[in-house]
């Protein structure tokens, strides 16, 4: 995430939301946070946004947070004022038609 304006509403990344509303096969989404809050960039922090509960995450370099992706998580991130915000959203599904399947033996074996 950098200071550049949005391309498109998804981008917009400041306002409350859920990431099943974006993505409906998000069942817990991960995010793995690639440099920090304050050393690398201003502004661009993890706010949960639920009722009567709010929390911060400040990232830091190799910080991982998860949490589930649905309507009991509604959450925002601050807009990055400086910097560029270096993230890797992760999303995992509990729905078996949308999973990876095991790799087989000989898959491992080109590696």
């Amino acid at each position: 995430m950098t200071a550049k304006p949005p391309a498109t509403v998804h981008d917009e990344y400041w306002h409350i939301h859920t990431d099943t509303e974006q993505y409906e096969r998000f069942h817990y989404t991960t995010l793995l946070y690639l440099n920090t809050y304050s050393k690398d960039f201003k502004g661009g922090r993890f706010m949960f946004d639920t009722p009567g509960f709010n929390n911060t995450i400040h990232p830091r370099i190799g910080r991982v947070s998860m949490f589930t992706s649905g309507v009991e998580n509604p959450h925002h991130v601050e807009r990055v004022t400086s910097g560029v915000r270096y993230a890797i959203t992760i999303p995992f599904t509990c729905d078996p038609g949308y999973g990876i399947g095991d790799p087989s033996s000989s898959f491992l074996e080109n590696f």
